[in-house]
Formats: structure tokens, C-alpha cells, sequence
């Protein structure tokens, strides 16, 4: 029996000891913020901006709506807590869970899941969250126990809001993100963040020429033939002496997001990576459509076909239900619309994938970036793909896919990233 809070903090010792928390510090501030302040019984000021200045230490005009470190590391923790009890934690005699949606914890006996409640004004636990107020019983403890027939019918009546328990075995999942994200999230596994550069020819004296139609290879186009020409001077390729504004914003955004969910990312040139690089690593590509060498070289399947030109087009080979064959960049009165892709492949080594995130443009793949890590997005994305048929129009279900996105700006600044459609790709 859970009798003081002397038994909360001895639990929570062994999960900061344990290895799934010891080596994470944010983690293990959150946990035992969330569990002391509740304790103290000022779990009503654990919300999302709070924790983020006293936890995250943010500045005072942090906005939890551009800054998801508070819901990144909640999900982060509840997939460690999840981790300890399934292991060393097992036989413990109190669990403590973070229940998804919320920041105050709950206290829960796990031999027999009965939630242990205490009344304000103790030293004792305090109330959990979606119990009855336990005044109103008279009581300072109250156990209720609930056999697994009668839980259907009984909760509805004892409780006044649903409680999540969470049974031994089930895997933690992320809070949004687990269709485009599953398989990048082994904690062991590194990721390789993957920025597209576009090719360069120097010609001396700090002379850089870009032809935007040519990618790859090491002849100059003939556009650069005929500068040559005109200047008297020879052209030699350079591949690491540029990258867009927009990739380089998409690269920190994503491998920021990637690093506080405990992975080990590096950072590449796409032009340099091979396949011993990422060998037993998962990859993700920040990269305009126009300079996927990495891609091109793979010679990867595609439901939506780049066509280069002066503006640049996306073809849809196949379009269904009032989609489009001709996906166009658009150009208004102090708004540009373009479409971007958010595409997943299997990797180099079996068990890995490819994400790759790509624009018309370097701030429309900044705008793909961003999408790929943005809660609501992801959870819209979870709940379109969830509900896919195994065998529909957008192909035969599978866990790789590209999905189509438009990205709205001004003066090359991402305003909005919109869902257009998707469709899986068939991988032989």
C-alpha cells in the first residue's frame, strides 16, 4: 500500500538511477518536477509554458506553439517510463505514469491497477487527475478496485473521466508522428541528416557559376561553356561550397527535434554520402527537388515526378478525385504557393529508412522540414494514413509513401504547409 509520499520518491529515485533516465538530464528534470510539484499539490501549474521556463529554461516570450520541447520530451519520457516498467521496474509495488495529453503524473499500484488517492490538505498523495474529489468520501486514502469483468461498466460510474492504464507489454508510442516516424526512433540507431547542395563551378578568384539545370556530374553545362568562353577561363566543379538558406534552416530544425528525442544525428553533404556511410543508420534529406543527387543515384520509385524547368512542375501520373496532373509554383499579391513532397523509403541496411523533405525552392523545403515535425500536422497525417484501406486508390497500403504538401510564403519566409494529398509507393 502507497501510505505517504516517502514511497513516491523512492520509486522515483530508481527510475532517475536506471539506465533508461540516467543519462538523459532533461528527462530527468521533467520527471521529478512533474512528480515533487504534484506531491507538493501544485500539479494545477503543470501546464505546457510553465514547464517550459522552469524545466526547459525558456525565455519569458517562449510560445509552446512555435517551441514543442515540452510535448517532444513528455512523449520522450512517457516512452522511457514505459521502457522501465516493462524491464527493472516490473515488480514494483507503485508505478509512476505521465498520462498522455496532460502533465500530472499518476501514482498507480500495479499488482492489482488500483489508483491510490489522498485528500487535499495532506502530506499523503494527492489526488489523481479523473478520480471523484476524495472529500467527498471522508477519507484521506481510498482505494477502489475494479475486476476486469465489471471495468466496462464500472468505470463509467466510479470515475469522473476516463483513466488510461497502460497493460505490461504494450509499446510506447510517440505522441504524433508514429506512421511517418516509426523506424527512426530506435534509441541506438543514428540518424545521418542529409543536406541537398547544389553544384558549383568555380572559376578562380572567388568566380562561383550556378546553372540550376545541372546537378550532377563535372562538365560544365553550356551555359557555363559559353562564361568560360567569354571570360577566358576554364570551370571545375565544386560540391561543398553552397547550400541554400532554407535547407540549412530545414537541417537545424529537424536535427534539433531528432536530438531531443535521444538520437545521435550527424550532419552530411549529400554529394559525399555513400553506402558505407549509412550503413545500419537511418537517413533523412533536406533538399530542393533540383539538387537530390543522393536521391537520382538510388533511382528510388516516385508517385510524384519532378519535371525541371524555369519554374519547375511536380507531375501527377495518376491523379484520383479532383487532384491535379500539374502541380505548378504560384505567385500572388504578397503570397507564393509551391508544392513540396514528405517522402518515405526503406534505407541502405535492413530495419532503416529514408526521410526525405524537399521544395521547388530552399524556403519551401524549410516549409516541407517544418511539416515533418510539427505536431498537428503529424497527428493529421497519423489519422489519414491510419484509415487507409490495405488495397485502395492511393495503392497498396505500405510503410513507404509520399505525400504531397503546399507551402505558403512571403518574401521567401514559410507562412503555412498544407496537406494536398499522398500515395504509397511500391517498393520491389
Amino acid at each position: 500500500m502507497v501510505s505517504n509520499v516517502s514511497e513516491i520518491q523512492s520509486e522515483l529515485e530508481r527510475i532517475l538511477e536506471s539506465p533508461w533516465l540516467r543519462e538523459s538530464a532533461a528527462l530527468k528534470a521533467l520527471l521529478r518536477y512533474v512528480v515533487e510539484e504534484t506531491v507538493a499539490g501544485r500539479q494545477t501549474g503543470l501546464k505546457e509554458y510553465a514547464l517550459g521556463l522552469a524545466v526547459f529554461h525558456r525565455p519569458g516570450d517562449y510560445d509552446p506553439r512555435n517551441d514543442a520541447i515540452v510535448r517532444v520530451q513528455a512523449s520522450q519520457l512517457r516512452k522511457k517510463l514505459a521502457a522501465y516498467y516493462e524491464n527493472e521496474g516490473r515488480g514494483t509495488t507503485l508505478k509512476i505514469e505521465l498520462p498522455r495529453g496532460g502533465y500530472v503524473p499518476q501514482f498507480v499500484a500495479q499488482t492489482s491497477h488500483e489508483l491510490v488517492v489522498a485528500s487535499e490538505g495532506t502530506t499523503a498523495v494527492p489526488a489523481v487527475p479523473g478520480l471523484p474529489d476524495p472529500r467527498l468520501a471522508e477519507v484521506v486514502f481510498e482505494r477502489k478496485h475494479f475486476a476486469w469483468g465489471a471495468f466496462a461498466l464500472g468505470v463509467a460510474v466510479t470515475l469522473t473521466a476516463a483513466v488510461l492504464i497502460r497493460l505490461p507489454g504494450s509499446a510506447p508510442r510517440l505522441e504524433a508522428g508514429e506512421v511517418v516516424w516509426r523506424g527512426f526512433l530506435e534509441p541506438k540507431r543514428p540518424v545521418v541528416v542529409s543536406l541537398g547542395v547544389p553544384l558549383f563551378f568555380n572559376g578562380g578568384g572567388g568566380l562561383y557559376v550556378r546553372d540550376v539545370q545541372k546537378n550532377q556530374g563535372s562538365e560544365p553545362s553550356e551555359p557555363i561553356r559559353r562564361i568560360e568562353a567569354a571570360l577566358g577561363t576554364r570551370m571545375t566543379v565544386h560540391e561543398d561550397v553552397y547550400t541554400g538558406v532554407g535547407e540549412a534552416m530545414g537541417m537545424a530544425r529537424v536535427s534539433r527535434w531528432l536530438d531531443r528525442l535521444g538520437l545521435d544525428v550527424t550532419v552530411a553533404n549529400s554529394h559525399f554520402l555513400g553506402e558505407s556511410d549509412l550503413k545500419g543508420k537511418n537517413l533523412v534529406v533536406i533538399s530542393s527537388m533540383r539538387f537530390q543527387t543522393l536521391l537520382n543515384a538510388r533511382e528510388l520509385p516516385v508517385a510524384f515526378r519532378f519535371e525541371p524547368g524555369a519554374g519547375g512542375a511536380l507531375i501527377n501520373e495518376r491523379p484520383i478525385g479532383g487532384e491535379q496532373n500539374r502541380y505548378l509554383p504560384r505567385n500572388g499579391p504578397g503570397v507564393d504557393k509551391a508544392p513540396g513532397l514528405l517522402t518515405v523509403y526503406p534505407g541502405e541496411s535492413p530495419g532503416t529508412r529514408i526521410l526525405y523533405a524537399s521544395g521547388m525552392h530552399s524556403w519551401t523545403t524549410n516549409g516541407v522540414a517544418q511539416y515533418a515535425i510539427q505536431e498537428d500536422h503529424l497527428l493529421e497525417l497519423d489519422r489519414r494514413l491510419t484509415a487507409d484501406p490495405a488495397d485502395g486508390p492511393r495503392g497498396r497500403k505500405s510503410p513507404y509513401f509520399q505525400v504531397l504538401v503546399e507551402v505558403e510564403g512571403k518574401n521567401d519566409q514559410v507562412r503555412h504547409v498544407q496537406y494536398v494529398t499522398h500515395r504509397y509507393l511500391k517498393m520491389d
